[in-house]
Parts: C-alpha cells; structure tokens; sequence
C-alpha cells in the first residue's frame, strides 16, 4: 500500500507524518476539552481537525488536479483555502456585498447535502461550487468545498461579469483579467475529483471520529488506509481516463517511479529501472536537445511545462509534461513531481485543423467579394484582402473596429447586422462602402449569423458583391424605359386623339386612307372582337361583306416565308413593345404585294392590355420605286466610272500625242511611263464597269490585265522574259486598288526597262495573298517585322534579272517612279521591303 502511494506522486512523507501528528493533537485536544458528558455534535470543527496537518494533503491535491479546493466550517469561516482565484481574494471576498454572498453560498447553498454525496450550484457570484459534507458520528460538522471554475464547453459570458465589475466599483480590466485565470475544467475532471474528495471528507470525518473515539476505534485507521487506497485506485482510473500519468523524480537518488498510465504511455513494462537518462532516451531524437535544456532551465527555477514527441516502440507520441520541483532549505533540488499527458490524438486535431484552417483560408482570400465576420458587439473580427481593397484600410486596421464606420450610411449598416442577429439571415441588403480616399461602391450584403458548437451565435459571416457596374446598367436601362414609356404614352395619346377624330369623321378617314393605301384596324382583347377599315379589306382583296379576319386568318393571309417572321414579333408584342415591319401577302386573288404594319398596346389601370390597335399600309408600289431607283443609280455609277476610264483614255492619248513632238530618249519615257500610269487608273474604272460590284473590284483579274498590258507595250510578249502569277482573289476598294496599281505598273515596267537587256531570258514573278499566308515569307530581318500583326494583305513583285545596283537608295532615290512607289506605299498604309541578289524583290505589307 505504501507503494501505491509512493507512485500516486503525492508527498509520502506529510502523507506518513499526518496520522501521527493527528494522534497527538487530538489527544491533546481531547484531555483539555472533552468532558465525558459532552457530546460529539457540540464539537467545533476547528477542535478535532488538525488544520496544519490536512493542509499540506489538500495542497498536494491542488498541484496534481489544479482544482481549487477549501475546508469551511458551518459557519462559514474558511479554514484551509488551496488554489483560490484572484477573482475570489482580490474582489468577491473583499467587497461586503460579493464577501456576503460568498458566506451565502458556504452556508445557505451548501446545506441539506447528503453524507457521502456532492452538490454542484452556481454561487451568487456567478461561479461553479461543489460542496461535499464533512460528517462526525453520523452529524454534520462541516464541508470540503472545490470552487471558483467553470466548465470547459460553457461559453463565458463577460459582459455579465463586466456588469458585475461596474456594480460594485471593481476596476474592470483588472477584474475580467482574473476572470480569465478562472480554471476552465473538464467535467470528466470534476467528477472524477469530487469522488476523490468525497472520498477524502469520508476520510477525514472517519479519522477524526476515530480520534475522538481512540479507545474504541483503532481500526479506523486502517479504513482510512484502505480508503487511501481507493482514491489512489480511483486517481489511477482518472489518469486512464484523462490520458494523464503522473511521475516523481529523485534528484538525488537519480530514481524515477511512474504511475501505471505513465507506463502505459510509454509503453515501459513495470519494474523497469528508470532514470533521468531513460526518461531522455524515450523522448524523439529532434526532440531530446530541447527537452533536456527545458528541464535544466526547470532545476534552475523556471517553470517546466512544455509538449514534446516520444517515440514508443514503432510509433510516435506526442506528450505533454509539467513539473513541480522540490527544493531544500538550501534553494538544492531535492526531486521533482509532475504529470505527462498523452496528446496525440489532440496533436492529430490540431494538425487537422490547421490544415483546415489554410484550406479555408485559401477559399476566402480567392473570393472576389469583400467578406467580414463580425462579432455580436459588431465588431469586426476578420476580412479577406477583397475588404482591404474596397476600403483601403489593412486588415490589421479593420479588426476590432465598428462594422458600420466604413458605409456612407453607418445606422444602416448597423441595421443591417442588428436584423441578422435577430432574424438569421438577411438577403441582397444594399449599402455604400466608403473607401478611405472617398470613393464609393455600391453593393448588396448577404450575410448570416454562425454558432459555436453548442449552437449558441456568436458571430455573423457577411458577403459583399460589387453591383456598381449593376446599378449604372439599371439606372440607364430605367432611363432609357422612362425615355420609351414617354414616347409610347405621348404617341398613345396621339392615337387615341387620332382614332376620335377619325370616328366623328369616318367618312373623310375612309377616304385618306384609300389615297394613302393605309387601313387601321381594332381588336378589342377582352371581347375578342376585331374591326376592319374599308381600305384593310381592300388591301387584302379580302370581302367587305365577310367579318374582320380573325388572327389565324390573318396568318394565312401572310407569305409563307414571312409567316414564321410576323408570328413571333406579334406575339413578342404582347408583352408592351411596340412594333413597326414590313413583310409580304397573297390576297385572296392570288396578287403578291407587300405591306408595312404597325402595332400598339392598350393598357388598363392594373397594366393589363385591353385593347390592341394599328395600321396596314400597302406600300407595294413604293417598293418597286425603290428597286428601280437603285437600278437607276447602280447604272449611274457605272456611267460615272466608264466616263471616268474614257476620260483617262483622252489623257493617255494627249499624252501620245504630245510625246510625238519630241525626240529625246528621256523625255518620250516620261511620257510613255505617265501613259502606263493613267492607263492602270483608266483599267480600275473599266473593271469597276464592267464588274458586278460598285466600288471593289477583284484585284488579282486586275494584276492579269494590266500586267499583260505592260508585256505588250515593251513588245516581249514573244521574247524570253515570263510572267509567273501567283494571286489570290481578293476584292479592294478604289482607293486602296489605285494606288496599289499604280505601284505595279511601276515596278513591273522597272523590271521590263532595266532587269533583262540585251534580250536576255528571265522571269517576273508577282504574287497577291491576305494575311494567312505571311509564314510562307521571311520578313525577320525587315523593317516591317515589328508592325507585321497589324497588316492584312502583302505583295509582292521581284525578278531574277541583274538586279537594282547596291548604290540606289530606293527609300531616298532620284527615280521618279521609285518616289511615286514609296509615297502610294506610305498612302495605303504599309510597308515596303526592298532584298536584292539574284534579282530584284520589292515586298509591300499593308492594311484593308
């Protein structure tokens, strides 16, 4: 028994001393007070418990289950106290109001316990008491009290405590600072201690009873052994529970004994000798430096609480240890008593949560959305970097401030969160975030409260989406109905004015409208009834003597590749807009002609149509007006452009005529290259005639022609110089195809000229592609490489003759026609690349 003792970790020697030191003062206690009449109820508790001699036990308690635990007697008076909180000492037991109820809670709430049971109340103080009974001979003399704690899964609610502070004068901060040393326990701690100390009251009434009673109860101290006993077996049990062993350390001996769960823990069979070093070589390798220095920082007198990883057998554990040390009168270590709890599975939790925590993080910070938590005093309590950016201000600047400061309407706001608290949830609930350079986003709120895990709220999530782009699309949109409601009403009152007007004189309306070609008509939507105009029937050949076509009728009347067309738009038109089209009809004689209609809706008080009204017109003639005055001017043009080339043609002969005058080489080849010049425009116009297009004309047809032109204007057709096209048929507009003729004419006649004399053979090759085909050239080394993403076409006209000599400087030269090239390039927008070698190649990029 003394063994189990010796490895419960409680101090053997006070524990060894205590029954001795008892015996003697009762039975001085006992000689000087107790008269053989006195009876054993009129005792004072004070005079047969040996307060010095209990207290180092209750202390030794303390430090192994850390619950606060006192010794009261009946009236109150608190004569042992181990482990009694600041909150208690500092304010309760001071003040005279808490100090009264403190009494209240000793005397009154602890009473009618049973022996051998626990009562568990909240004091009038707002904390959790536990009182056991303290019996002799079967009468109540006083109780063991274990207090001033809460419960690990109760929530704390401060703002009762901070009421209580403000009550009775305490300073606040200092006040909620020793609530929250309050210990917060398990209730698997309490009550596996509560049985213990029920235990030790049973202990201590059968010990003093026993004192009392020396003669005749001997054996009472071996019950009270036995009892020991129990709680060591009880204290085991807890610690098998609680995952907690417990350890003695003798520093001097170097002698370690452990309590059975710290065996278990360590997977250490019983009878194994332990040491220091033994203890050291359990701990994880990564570990062992960090316990040891720990440990000796502990021998030097600072605290020793610390988690570290223990390998046990193949595994790995993750342990917790705290120490108490023992010191002689000479400041020496003589031991040390302490605790190791196994927090693996708590390890595997917070590893889990942790990586919980990242995940959810992530998920968060990747919202687009400004998203807030906030807290039941709406206090901001977290934001992601979307909050940081809509207001301005850095994370750590917004947690703990007021929710409502950053709105341009803070009670709004307020009222925002308030609703949340009260209903759950609130939905699309708009405000301003006001960023801290004084711009403005409109957003709508989505936000509902979140709880803990006994489902009390303890906060609000909030989402915030950006709507401003939203709002200025629906303020524009209601703009634009506001502008289109406008119309309609003012073109409805026009109507309706109209269509009174039309019914005090039907006659003369039946007249306009058979000039006009225009009938109305009227369905009224409620009746079902649908009324024609004279001229409507006319206009469908339909007769007058048969009712106003119904709509099915109506869609048969229709052309049958308009029907589908009319059908959707009619009924589209239901729904308030109005609608003006044109479509064909076969009237009942068979005749095609083709009408204009338009619609609009009659509404009541409640927006529901009522009535539908429009007009038909019959415009079959105006479109033949149409089409012929677009043959008229389609002929037009081509007139202008045939003068255009006939006029050149004038020119170009002029220009022959006048070349006749003289003799010099030059000058009859400025006239001849003018020629060619005006003969390229004059070949534009006669295509653009000649074409089906008005203003393009197929470029490469264009290239053929003229560059067969230029073959038989030097006369080479038959010589050895060939023609090798390689066109892609692309259309371009007059402006761009001028000027591109001209800088073929150009360059096709220099290669003519001067690439091949003496009548030497070659070849002049032009090609014409769109912008696809620019990976079949090499335009790395050009000027033009840097702009080659912005072009469309290329062209391109080189020959494998002598060649331009290196000395010309196209870009910059005397030739006029080179000048002309580089200008009409610059004109059309491209770029110009000029490789000689074997030959000559000019390379024009540009754009539509």
């Amino acid at each position: 028994m003394k063994e189990n003792l010796k490895n419960s970790g409680i101090d053997i020697k006070r524990v060894e001393e205590t029954p001795d030191q008892s015996e003697q003062y009762f039975r001085q206690k006992l000689e000087d007070s107790l008269s053989p009449s006195q009876k054993v109820e009129d005792l004072e508790l004070t005079e047969i418990i040996n307060v010095h001699a209990i207290e180092p036990l209750m202390d030794n308690f303390y430090k192994l289950t850390n619950i606060p635990i006192g010794l009261n007697d009946l009236k109150g008076n608190v004569l042992i106290g181990v482990g009694w909180q600041d909150i208690c000492t500092r304010f309760h037991r001071v003040h005279p109001e808490t100090c009264k109820h403190c009494i209240a809670s000793d005397i009154m709430l602890s009473s009618g316990v049973s022996p051998g049971k626990f009562k568990m109340y909240r004091c009038r103080n707002n904390m959790w008491d536990i009182v056991t009974p303290i019996m002799l001979g079967g009468h109540h003399i006083g109780n063991i009290f274990s207090g001033q704690f809460f419960f690990e899964d109760e929530p704390l609610d401060y703002e009762l405590f901070r009421s209580q502070a403000r009550k009775y004068g305490f300073n606040e901060e200092e006040y909620i600072a020793a609530l929250d040393k309050v210990p917060r326990l398990s209730r698997e701690a309490v009550n596996t201690g509560m049985a213990f100390l029920m235990g030790f009251a049973n202990m201590l009434s059968e010990l003093s009873y026993s004192n009392i009673r020396l003669s005749r109860a001997l054996m009472e101290r071996n019950n009270l052994v036995n009892e020991l006993q129990k709680n060591r077996e009880d204290l085991d049990r807890a610690q098998a529970v609680g995952n907690i062993g417990s350890w003695r350390l003798d520093v001097r001996k170097n002698e370690l004994i452990w309590s059975d769960e710290a065996h278990r823990i360590f997977d250490i069979p019983k009878g194994t000798p332990l040491t220091y070093e033994f203890f050291l070589s359990t701990v994880y390798p990564d570990d062992r430096e960090y316990v040891d220095r720990k440990w000796k920082e502990g021998l030097g007198g600072k605290p020793y609480d610390i988690e570290h990883r223990i390998v046990v057998g193949n595994k790995i554990k993750w342990v917790r240890e705290k120490a108490y040390l023992e010191f002689d009168r000479n400041g020496g270590v003589t031991g040390g008593f302490g605790i190791t709890q196994d927090i693996t599975e708590r390890k595997k939790v917070e590893e889990a949560l942790r990586i919980s925590n990242i995940y959810n993080r992530s998920l968060i910070e990747a919202s687009p959305d400004p998203l807030v938590t906030i807290g039941q005093d709406g206090k901001i309590t977290d934001v992601n970097n979307s909050t940081e950016t809509v207001t301005g201000y850095s994370r750590d600047e917004l947690i703990g401030t007021d929710f409502s400061d950053y709105f341009t309407e803070p009670e709004r706001a307020k009222k925002g969160y308030q609703h949340v608290f009260l209903k759950g949830f609130v939905k699309d609930y708009p405000l301003e975030i006001q960023h801290k350079d004084g711009r403005v986003t409109q957003v709508l709120y989505n936000a509902s409260v979140y709880r803990d895990e006994s489902g009390e709220v303890i906060g609000v999530f909030a989402a915030a989406r950006d709507v401003t782009e939203l709002k200025k699309a629906e303020d524009a949109l209601k703009k634009a109905h506001d502008n289109l409601e406008k119309l309609v009403e003012e073109r409805t009152v026009q109507l309706e004015s109209a269509y009174e007007s039309l019914k005090e004189n039907e006659i003369s309306l039946s007249e306009a409208q058979k000039m006009a070609h225009i009938g109305n008509w009227d369905w009224d939507l409620v009746t079902g009834k649908v009324h024609w105009s004279d001229e409507l029937f006319n206009i469908f050949g339909r007769d007058p003597q048969k009712s106003a076509a119904n709509y099915e009728e109506l869609l048969n009347y229709i052309h049958p590749d308009d029907r589908d067309f009319v059908d959707g738009i009619i009924r589209n038109s239901f729904t308030g807009k109005r609608y003006g089209i044109d479509y064909r009809i076969i009237r009942d004689n068979g005749e095609e002609r083709t009408v204009h209609a338009e619609k609009e809706l009659i509404f009541d008080r409640n927006n529901t149509p009522v009535r539908s009204k429009g007009i038909i017109q019959d415009i079959t003639e105006r479109k033949k007006a149409e089409e012929a005055l677009e043959k008229i001017q389609e002929t037009h043009i081509k007139e202008i452009h045939h003068r255009i080339k006939n006029n050149l043609q004038v020119i170009s002969s002029l220009l022959s005529l006048e070349s006749e005058k003289f003799s010099d080489a030059k000058i009859l080849e400025s006239f001849r290259e003018s020629q060619n010049r005006v003969a390229s425009m004059a070949l534009i116009h006669e295509e653009l005639y000649k074409g089906n297009e008005l203003d393009t004309l197929d470029f490469a047809d264009y290239i053929k022609k003229l560059t067969s032109d230029l073959f038989d204007l030097y006369s080479l057709r038959n010589s050895g110089v060939s023609l090798k096209l390689d066109l892609e048929k692309i259309h371009l507009d007059m402006d761009t195809a001028i000027p591109l003729g001209i800088i073929v004419n150009e360059l096709v006649s220099n290669s003519l000229k001067h690439a091949f004399p003496s009548g030497e053979a070659g070849e002049i090759h032009i090609s014409f592609c769109k912008k696809e085909r620019f990976s079949n050239y090499d335009i790395s080394s050009s000027p033009c490489f840097y702009e080659k993403d912005s072009f469309h076409y290329i062209l391109a006209v080189e020959d494998n003759g002598r060649g331009i000599p290196e000395e010309i400087d196209f870009a910059n030269s005397d030739s006029l026609g080179l000048q002309l090239v580089n200008i009409l390039v610059e004109q059309v927008g491209g770029c110009i690349d000029l490789k000689r070698g074997q030959g000559t190649k000019f390379t024009i990029w540009f754009r539509k």
